[in-house]
Order: C-alpha cells, then sequence, then structure tokens
C-alpha cells in the first residue's frame, strides 16, 4: 500500500508541475510575461525496524513552492509611443481599477489613451504617475534645458491629459549673443552724439512702411517675440560700430520693433516709433566685453526724438538691462497690455548701473568714460558673450521664452520616465511622470492575470519611485518586454516531467500487480 501512495503523490505532483510548465509555454507570447518553476520537496518519512535499528523510508514528493523567473525579456520595438518597457528587472507599472481603486502592478506596458484621455492598459487599469510642475516644466520647455523627474508633484495620480491646448506666453527673457567684426569702420556721423548715430538718424515714415528705418547700422539681427496674447512679432537690434580709443573697442546698438506695432501712444506718428532701448557697448582689446549702457524711454517722456527723454534702463533681478513693448493687437482693437524684456548681451551686474553712467543718453555726449554702465568690479561675464573678434560679424545665440498657442500633437515617454507632449508651437513640455513600483519580496505578489499582480503580505513593503532613480530602471518608449520564457528550456522540463510522471504511473501499476499477487496468495 505504501508504494502505491507514494506513486500517487508523484502523479499529483508532477501533473502540477507539467501544468506551471504548459502555462508557460502557453504565454510565450504574452507581453511582460514572467516564467515560473516548480520547486520539489519529499515527504515526511516513516520509520521502519531493520535488522540494524530503524531506518526511514520515504512516503513521496510534493511541491515546496512554485517561484517566479523575474529576469527580464527581451525588447521588442513597436511603432507606438506609449508602449513602454522597463530597462531592467527592478519596477512595475502601477495601475488602478477606477471602479474599486485597486492598484495592481504590470510588467506590460501596452498603454492607450482611452476617449476620456486617461492613460490605460489593455484592462482599462489607469496608468499612474505624478503630474509635473507646470511653471518649472515650461521653463525648461522654453529654456531648451532637460526636466527633471524632481519636477514632479503631490501625490501618484491617474495619468490624465484632456486639455489638448497650451496657452500662449509673452516674451519675458531675450538673450542675444553676437561677434561683431573688429575689422569693421565706424558709421558715425554725428559729432555731437557720436555713441547715438543710428538712433540720431533713425527715420519711420508710415507713408514709407517697407523702407527700413535704420540706415547706417554695421549688422543687425532679427529674432522672433510674443505678446500677452501670444502674437508673434519680430524684434530686430542694430549694431554699429562707433570708434577705437584707449585700447578700447565701442559699438553702439539699437532695438527695434515693427514700428507700426508699436502700440505705444507718446511715439505714434512720430520718427522715432518702434525704438524700444538703445545703449552702448564697449569691448577689451582681447575681443571681450567690458561694459554695456541701456536707455528707454522715460515713463513721462513727451519728445521721443530727444535722446534727453532716454533714461537708464530698469535692472531685473538677475543684473539684466529690461525694456518694454507694446504691441498694437492683431484684430486691431487696440493695444496689448505692455511686455517687460531683459535683454541679455552676455554681460550683467546685479549692482545695477554705476554712479559715473549719465541718467540720460543726452549726457553722455563724445566722452568714452560715460559708458561705463556697470561698476566694473561687479560686472559678470556669461561664458557665452558677446564677442568683438576679427571675423565676420554672426549671431552665435538667440533664444526668448515666449510662444505662441499651441495644440498638442502627440505624446512620448522618455528613458527617464517623463510623459512629454509636443505641442504645435515647438514646445515639448512634460506632463507626468510614470510611477514605479517594487517589493522585497516579488515573489510574494499574487498573479490575478491579464498581466496583473496585487500586493500582498507576503511580498513585503512597497517601495516606490521614477524610473532612473533609487533601484529603479529607466523607461524605454516604442517598446515592449516580451514574455522571458525560454522555449528549449522548458521543452527539455517537460519532457523531463512527463518521463517523471510514467515513472510513477509505473510503480502505481506494478504495486497494482503487487496487491493482486497477494490477494492469490491469501485464496
Amino acid at each position: 500500500m505504501g508504494a502505491l501512495w507514494t506513486g500517487v503523490t508523484g502523479l499529483l505532483t508532477y501533473s502540477d508541475g507539467l501544468t506551471v510548465t504548459s502555462n508557460n509555454l502557453a504565454n510565450v507570447n504574452t507581453v511582460g510575461f514572467k516564467s515560473s518553476y516548480t520547486v520539489f520537496e519529499d515527504l515526511m518519512s516513516t520509520d521502519e525496524t531493520t535488522s540494524t535499528g530503524t531506518s526511514q523510508v520515504g512516503l513521496g514528493v510534493g511541491i515546496a513552492d512554485i517561484l517566479t523567473n523575474f529576469t527580464t525579456g527581451s525588447m521588442e520595438t513597436t511603432t507606438t509611443s506609449m508602449d513602454m518597457a522597463i530597462q531592467g528587472d527592478r519596477g512595475y507599472f502601477e495601475v488602478k481599477d477606477a471602479d474599486t481603486g485597486e492598484l495592481y502592478y504590470t510588467r506590460a506596458g501596452e498603454f492607450r489613451f482611452d476617449a476620456d484621455g486617461y492613460l490605460v492598459d489593455t484592462n482599462g487599469m489607469r496608468v499612474q504617475g505624478w503630474a509635473v510642475d507646470e511653471d518649472t516644466a515650461l521653463a525648461a520647455a522654453t529654456a531648451g534645458t532637460t526636466l527633471s523627474t524632481d519636477a514632479a508633484t503631490g501625490a501618484v495620480t491617474d495619468i490624465l491629459i484632456d486639455d489638448m491646448t497650451i496657452a500662449g506666453r509673452a516674451t519675458s527673457s531675450l538673450s542675444l549673443i553676437t561677434n561683431l567684426d573688429s575689422t569693421t569702420e565706424s558709421r558715425t556721423n554725428d559729432a555731437t552724439n557720436p555713441y547715438f548715430t543710428m538712433f540720431t538718424d533713425y527715420t519711420y515714415d508710415s507713408a514709407d512702411p517697407e523702407t527700413s528705418p535704420v540706415s547706417n547700422a554695421s549688422y543687425q539681427t532679427t529674432i522672433t517675440t510674443y505678446d500677452a496674447d501670444g502674437q508673434s512679432h519680430e524684434l530686430t537690434v542694430y549694431y554699429s560700430k562707433v570708434s577705437n580709443s584707449g585700447g578700447k573697442e565701442y559699438w553702439e546698438y539699437l532695438v527695434a520693433m515693427d514700428p507700426s506695432e508699436d502700440g505705444r501712444s507718446v511715439v505714434s506718428g512720430t520718427s522715432k516709433a518702434g525704438v524700444l532701448m538703445i545703449g552702448t557697448i564697449t569691448f577689451n582689446a582681447n575681443g571681450t566685453m567690458d561694459n554695456i549702457t541701456a536707455y528707454t524711454l522715460s515713463d513721462d517722456a513727451t519728445d521721443p526724438t530727444s535722446l534727453a527723454s532716454w533714461t537708464q534702463a530698469d535692472i531685473s533681478t538677475d543684473g539684466l538691462p529690461q525694456f518694454s513693448a507694446t504691441y498694437n493687437s492683431a484684430s486691431g482693437g487696440g493695444s496689448t497690455d505692455p511686455v517687460t524684456i531683459s535683454f541679455d548681451l552676455g554681460i550683467s551686474s546685479t549692482s545695477g548701473w554705476s554712479g559715473s553712467m549719465p541718467t540720460t543718453a543726452a549726457g553722455v555726449g563724445t566722452d568714452p568714460a560715460n559708458t561705463l554702465g556697470f561698476t566694473t568690479a561687479d560686472v559678470t561675464l556669461a561664458a557665452n558673450a558677446t564677442t568683438n573678434y576679427a571675423t565676420s560679424s554672426s549671431t552665435l545665440s538667440a533664444t526668448q521664452n515666449g510662444y505662441a498657442q499651441g495644440y498638442l500633437e502627440s505624446v512620448y515617454v522618455a528613458g527617464d520616465g517623463i510623459v512629454t507632449g509636443s505641442y504645435s508651437n515647438g514646445l515639448d513640455l512634460g506632463l507626468y511622470v510614470v510611477a514605479l513600483a517594487d517589493f522585497v519580496n516579488p515573489n510574494g505578489l499574487r498573479n490575478e492575470g491579464g498581466n496583473l499582480y496585487s500586493a500582498t503580505t507576503e511580498a513585503g513593503a512597497k517601495i516606490e519611485g521614477a524610473p532612473g532613480t533609487g533601484i529603479f530602471d529607466e523607461v524605454a518608449g516604442y517598446t515592449l518586454e516580451a514574455s522571458n520564457v525560454d522555449i528549449a528550456t522548458e521543452m527539455v522540463t517537460l519532457i523531463t516531467l512527463q518521463r517523471a510522471f510514467q515513472s510513477n504511473s509505473k510503480v502505481v501499476t506494478t504495486a497494482d500487480e503487487m496487491m493482486k499477487k497477494a490477494m492469490e496468495i491469501k485464496r
């Protein structure tokens, strides 16, 4: 009888082992599937008396545990941007049942946006993540810098994109870095105000708006900026060489908008319509910037054509001169709200203008000493700054932080798990950071089917974090993790289990034959 029941334990146990292996083979093409394997153990033995004492006889086999192989499956490239794959063994995507609020965990990253704008898996479970701080995301997008996952705010929530537009933003910061050719000849033709020759000659004729109001610039460059309504406007910065004096080189610059778009009433109908800022740039003998001045039209000015009406420009908190632009609205219904723009040439000073800088442009006159706008000891020169080398004048970089209204065109996910929207205005804006979870004992997770796991007490404490941080691996977009089932290994296991099952069935039939013989002896 003992042999019969021992064989039965083998039949039951290896039948379950075959079930585990067959399940692996059945899921060889299931996205994110993790194969399992059976761990066997012997059953309790019984004591038998022998001639040498007491010995033990085994009573069969049982299943000690069914464990999961958590190694990463191969990566398969797809054509869908929101397909995601975790690039290592650590981490699960978090998804939530909207009806019950129950959280589940999965390695299958087949995600899509549903009709309501929620990012969901194939079961309709909502993918979880952290919302990105909008101001931080906008600052990174306009500056062209990489957004960090540190921009994530608040608690983990459903990833939802239900706003398909982004409002326009007025330009508040403008950076224009150029090289001004030191071999350029001086175009000064105003003996009284040589540092503002371009301003003196600047003439806008509303009857002939296509003619440039600046005729004596040595170099000019144009950049697109935006008003408070997100409408675009061209700003042009003109440069003209003034002189070489005392080992330094002096240039005049003038910032102007399209005069026909200038909404300031004080300049309307005058020859100086469109002029926003005037000033000087001083270069050292080695071609680097030494100092600048900047003047803007006084708030109480009545005559914009007079240099006496142009006073020291305001200084921003980061030490840059500022000017104000008031644009005519695109609808023709009057002017938009004034926009204050800081102007970065690569030089700044948080201590403001020096005491030696004249309060008005008229006070500069002919003395080069009057072009020392910043206190020399407090000047900060950026690594990327306007230069004065003996090469052709050119624009090295031109950036500004405004943009027009944009419409969401596509969404993608980066390696750090930031779900990013691409808008029609050229912005790539971080929206959410995908949340990953891991557990002290992943084998304690309960398989719920549908590529989902649920947490249990056996799994231990949950660890939560962003991709590429702490213990978590990065996430790849346009990618899915394939099943980690190794067909060759499973086939070998299948054959082994089949032979073990056959052997135990033979034990049962042999034990049955022995019992028959015993019954025959009795008869």
